[in-house]
């Protein structure tokens, strides 16, 4: 079985949990204050990467209310219990236009992400910020629902992420090619991160130099994708977009029951 496969499988497993998964679209459609909603974006970003990034790529909240205003719908957070746990941040853009840029802050505009295309055929996950208390799955949910309903249900051709290599600086004197590519006794990327993305189904396209200031991952970053595998289906079958969409929103999106 394919790691697509698996973890998709993994999803459907774990679909009735406690965890509830929302677009911030809906979210707003329902009523919910859009400044107390950008504050809780914040709030999320800065508990989870303050101290681990530097100051400058934590969120702000004119960054949120861009993208709010950009792209709803491609937003996405999850709540536990009534409180919002972690939360996804996504664009659209084209293949061409996201290899031309290669820094975080080329590729989303400076955070506003006023570089989104939105008839762009590929999808830009630009942050992913989970707590430290949330569900163990969170994570998966949250980027496997986007995967479902934004690339697949949408029809784009891929969906990318620049991914943090957070332990490279404990291998400094190993070549960052070696590092990325290389595997542990047991198969698994020697990275972290990676090995978080690459068992969802992604692949590693290209090692960034100076992608953003990280001591950690000594400034790289690596661009991996998510290739949709029914893109040329659902070229010739258009009408299976929508069907696709509907199916992972009534599987997976819903708005909490109680919302503190």
């Amino acid at each position: 079985m394919s790691s697509k496969a698996k973890a998709f499988k993994n999803l459907f497993d774990n679909k009735h949990g406690r965890t509830t998964i929302v677009r911030v679209s809906d979210l707003l459609e329902a009523g919910y204050d859009v400044d107390k909603l950008s504050d809780e974006f914040v709030r999320i970003n800065k508990e989870v990467w303050s101290g681990i990034t530097q100051p400058q790529y934590l969120w702000t909240k004119e960054q949120i209310r861009s993208h709010f205003m950009i792209c709803p719908q491609i937003q996405y957070c999850a709540f536990e219990c009534g409180h919002i746990v972690a939360t996804l941040s996504n664009m659209f853009t084209t293949e061409a236009e996201l290899r031309k840029y290669r820094t975080w802050f080329e590729k989303t505009g400076n955070g506003y992400l006023t570089t989104h295309i939105p008839r762009g055929n590929v999808g830009f996950g630009v942050d992913l910020s989970v707590t430290k208390d949330s569900p163990k799955k969170v994570s998966d949910k949250l980027v496997l629902s986007t995967v479902l309903i934004a690339i697949l249900g949408g029809g784009l051709k891929s969906g990318y992420i620049g991914s943090r290599i957070p332990s490279f600086h404990k291998y400094k004197d190993m070549k960052v090619e070696d590092y990325v590519y290389g595997k542990r006794k047991n198969g698994k990327p020697l990275d972290p991160e990676l090995h978080f993305y690459m068992k969802n189904g992604f692949e590693i396209v290209e090692i960034i130099p100076e992608y953003m200031e990280d001591p950690d991952s000594l400034n790289y970053g690596v661009l991996i994708k998510w290739d949709n595998p029914l893109y040329k289906i659902t070229l010739v079958f258009p009408f299976l977009k929508p069907v696709i969409r509907w199916i992972g929103k009534t599987l997976f999106l819903r708005l909490p029951k109680n919302i503190e």
